[in-house]
């Protein structure tokens, strides 16, 4: 399916598991950038590992707490 977004860049909270993961892949497989949030480290290390795997090599992981007020 091309939804046109290739090129695009694409920020997904809580893109380490479940349905935030398979959102992440299946941007990153329209040709998105995806930036990819998460407060497990080792869960984001798994999803950014997972996407490169996919053949999505410009991901972007960082651990962040939204629920954290800055």
């Amino acid at each position: 399916m091309d939804l046109g977004l290739r090129g695009a860049a694409a920020v997904v909270a809580g893109g380490s598991r479940g349905m935030g993961r398979a959102t992440a892949e299946l941007l990153a497989a329209e040709g998105c950038r995806v930036a990819v949030l998460a407060r497990s480290e080792p869960d984001l290390r798994d999803a950014e590992e997972g996407l490169r795997a996919k053949g999505a090599p410009d991901v972007l992981a960082l651990r962040v707490d939204l629920l954290v007020a800055a």
